[in-house]
């Protein structure tokens, strides 16, 4: 598959969306080596760099993982994992979240690859806060090289099954999964919150008046194109 037109930083961090409906495309071994490499050069709280990846492509752990996937999906929605259909009677932002995840429970074992991101257990006074940058990182790259991703966690139902599934110490935790392929669906821009309504002046709740003069939309436009595309996650 031909790489992807290198984007710019706010262009990726505006348009960077949960994309989890994904080909089955295989996802070339260069282009992985580069989002891991990308990942590994978030910061790191006493520079450990403990984190671990675990890249999974056999076809028989992905079938089990996605059959973790759905035992998870059954406990986290219930009404839905019984009965999909009542899904369309969400309004159109949930609706297409829900929808997405759905699809991602029903087709784990056909993505590409599914990292499982660990990090040493009791390393850090704040589990994750030196495991997550890198995921976010790791994002940011497959946003970059026109991939797919999002975190992806239903498979974490039987996280003890899933850690001898693949070998993991018990001095490591697994801190998430992250799906990973070429997109059926498009990134664009990502509905979010004004920043006036999130951040405040000083203390919670005053507000910040040079975010109250801003735009709904944030600053956006400088970075994307005119058209926005709705959002789904």
């Amino acid at each position: 598959m031909e790489p992807s037109p290198q984007i710019g930083l706010f262009t990726a961090l505006y348009t960077t969306r949960a994309l989890r409906r994904l080909k089955p495309d295989p996802v070339p071994e260069a282009v992985l080596f580069q989002l891991l490499d990308a990942a590994i050069r978030a910061p790191s709280g006493r520079n450990a760099q403990d984190w671990r990846f675990v890249l999974v492509t056999d076809a028989a752990v992905k079938r089990q993982l996605q059959a973790w996937a759905a035992e998870g999906w059954a406990r986290y929605q219930p009404r839905y994992a019984a009965e999909p259909a009542l899904l369309e009677q969400l309004p159109r932002t949930p609706r297409l979240a829900l929808k997405a995840v759905a699809w991602l429970v029903q087709h784990l074992a056909e993505v590409p690859v599914i990292i499982v991101v660990c990090g040493e257990r009791g390393r850090h006074h704040t589990p994750g806060g030196s495991i997550f940058p890198a995921v976010q990182n790791l994002l940011l790259a497959a946003r970059g090289l026109g991939l797919g991703a999002s975190i992806f966690n239903l498979p974490l139902v039987r996280p003890e099954e899933l850690a001898a599934l693949l070998a993991i110490p018990a001095s490591y935790e697994i801190y998430c999964l992250v799906p990973l392929g070429y997109p059926r669906d498009r990134h664009g821009p990502v509905r979010r919150k004004p920043v006036k309504h999130v951040a405040f002046w000083e203390r919670w709740g005053q507000p910040w008046a040079f975010a109250l003069a801003q735009p709904e939309e944030g600053w956006q436009a400088r970075w994307l194109p005119a058209t926005p595309q709705d959002s789904e996650g």
